[in-house]
């Protein structure tokens, strides 16, 4: 299969998109198909990156801007409309023929996908939202929300085959060994990624609630994340003894892996963490994250602290304080989830089944 994926990654959308979109790209390089991803030059892009992981990706250009009237208005995270999305990636492409187009971007809908779908074209949607039609072959959303069956019912031509639940999540292939880490291998250590990005300065946040504790029974690792606007503000601050502060972690999966406890945002690396049956605090670092989070925190196995903007350091010195006094009794790891590992196989294979 010849397969294109049109997805982006700015300061303001978050790596998220690309990431997942990753793992399946590699996973069909794996099974002897081809990618290309088209993205937007926005600031905080990750197109150098994908490169580097050995995908074909093709720059899309930045054109106009558009002004958001609300925060569930995501149209300006495209930088142009629809119509003229689908031209410039038309345009781009050129003559190319591709068996599936894949989509994963909050500002595209059922008007991008029908200009797009041409001749045999299959196209697989990835969407966490539900906000808005699609016109696709299959639709896909790996987040565990608490109706998931029936959450895309009337967004989806009933054709549309539905891949829905952790049973599909898009996990890295080095995440399946580190499952189950035995409690001797588990390190006196806290683990704290909000995103790629940290469009909520979470953690600045974090790391001034910090500066007000004078020591802590365990060693925390502070990730600020490759697309950090507030890289230099990080670097500028003043860190405690028990803080390491990094962009990033060339084995981000084995140090999640081995640590005791995490905080962390509700989005992919929520999923890898479920995974890992990792104890965390919870944090939506964006309004569509909220009803996922709070389904999580009901189910008993998680602490949540609310929205990132409604979040201060004053209440991650008090999360760290209750951590502090319960450290001791803590379980080492969660029950199980119904996460194996085999997600991206299970979607490579319906694409390949419907091709």
């Amino acid at each position: 299969m010849n397969v294109m994926i049109r997805v982006d990654a700015s300061e303001q959308i978050g790596t998220g998109h690309i990431m997942r979109c990753l793992v399946l790209s590699k996973k069909l390089l794996a099974r002897n198909h081809t990618v290309t991803i088209l993205s937007r030059a926005l600031k905080g892009n990750l197109i150098d990156y994908c490169c580097q992981q050995g995908i074909s990706t093709v720059a899309l250009p930045t054109i106009e801007k558009i002004t958001a009237s609300n925060y569930n208005d995501y149209q300006p995270w495209l930088r142009v409309n629809q119509k003229k999305d689908a031209r410039q990636c038309l345009t781009t492409l050129k003559e190319a023929s591709f068996d599936w187009i894949v989509c994963d971007h909050y500002a595209l809908d059922t008007q991008w996908q029908s200009l797009m779908k041409r001749h045999d074209t299959k196209l697989l949607a990835i969407d966490d939202l539900a906000n808005r039609q699609h016109n696709c072959d299959i639709l896909f959303d790996h987040n565990p929300w608490p109706n998931f069956k029936n959450r895309y019912h009337s967004l989806i031509p009933p054709s549309s085959q539905r891949l829905l639940g952790l049973k599909f999540a898009l996990l890295r292939d080095s995440f399946i060994e580190l499952k189950n880490i035995h409690e001797e291998n588990i390190k006196n250590q806290v683990i704290v990624f909000f995103s790629g990005s940290d469009p909520t300065g979470e953690c600045l946040k974090f790391l001034t609630a910090c500066q007000c504790i004078p020591n802590l029974p365990f060693q925390v690792v502070l990730i600020y994340g490759i697309s950090n606007p507030r890289k230099t503000q990080l670097l500028e601050k003043f860190l405690p003894p028990f803080i390491t502060l990094v962009k990033n972690i060339p084995e981000f999966e084995t140090q999640l892996a081995h640590s005791r406890y995490a905080f962390g945002g509700v989005g992919v690396s929520a999923i890898e963490r479920t995974y890992l049956r990792l104890p965390s605090t919870l944090v939506s670092v964006a309004e569509n994250q909220r009803e996922m989070a709070e389904h999580l925190a009901n189910s008993g196995l998680y602490r949540y602290l609310g929205l990132s903007n409604n979040i201060t350091p004053f209440d991650y010195t008090n999360e760290l304080t209750w951590l502090v006094e319960h450290w001791n009794k803590l379980p080492w790891r969660l029950p199980e989830s119904d996460i194996d590992g085999n997600g991206a196989n299970r979607v490579v294979k319906a694409m390949e089944a419907a091709s």
